[in-house]
């Protein structure tokens, strides 16, 4: 029981009476303006009345609350991101109550102005309808950074560089083959390689010049003596 009642768990329970309580006070105050009904417009008034008179309360635990991140109380401790929204939590909260408490302040004069001067009490409301829908959206605004103290899915994401896939095809890069240099020392001569011509194609017969015949032999003629 004694965890139900810290400041943190006290400023999670009534840090939406603003946003909330606001919210149903304005109908009864416009019912009341456009009507001119003094009972509905009184109730309204005094709704907005209630909602402001939690801004101190609410802040009172706000600082409460970050004590005991301070201190150590609360476990788990806020990480870096949490911590950045912590502090833009409690700047826009500052910014946001004088706001909330001038919303109230109009409508305490507006419910005193309706017991001897109704007319001028719904001009006063139209400010305190004002007033109180500008305390609604600051404390929507204050709201959102303190939602991203503790949950991470209110942060925004985180961009990281695009990681490139590495293609499953292999590629291939053309090389230039490199040609040997031509070497004349180490060309091979015609004259060491064997020759392969015929022994018959060795003369060299000169188309012009007739084939010389070889003498041939006549035959012997035996011539016997007379006799």
């Amino acid at each position: 029981m004694e965890t139900l009642f810290t400041p943190a768990h006290l400023h999670l329970a009534i840090n939406h009476v603003p946003i909330i309580g606001l919210s149903v006070a304005c109908l009864p105050v416009l019912i009341g303006i456009v009507f001119h009904s003094r009972g509905a417009l009184a109730s309204g008034l005094l709704a907005v009345i209630l909602c402001a008179g939690t801004m101190p309360l609410i802040m009172e635990t706000g600082e409460g609350a970050q004590e005991s991140f301070v201190d150590g109380s609360i476990e788990p401790g806020m990480d870096l991101p949490g911590k950045a929204a912590f502090r833009e939590h409690s700047h826009r909260a500052k910014a946001t109550a004088p706001v909330v408490y001038a919303a109230g302040i109009l409508a305490a004069v507006a419910l005193l102005a309706l017991i001897r001067y109704p007319r001028q009490a719904a001009w006063i409301g139209w400010a305190v309808l004002l007033g109180s829908a500008l305390s609604i959206a600051l404390s929507i605004w204050t709201a959102e950074a303190g939602g991203r103290i503790r949950h991470t899915e209110f942060r925004p994401a985180e961009k990281t560089p695009p990681t490139t896939t590495p293609s499953s095809t292999p590629i291939f890069t053309p090389t230039s083959a490199t040609l040997p240099a031509f070497n004349p020392a180490a060309t091979p001569s015609t004259s060491a390689l064997p020759s392969t011509t015929s022994p018959q194609t060795t003369e060299a017969v000169s188309p012009l010049t007739p084939p010389t015949p070889s003498p041939e032999r006549s035959p012997t003629t035996n011539i016997s003596p007379a006799l």
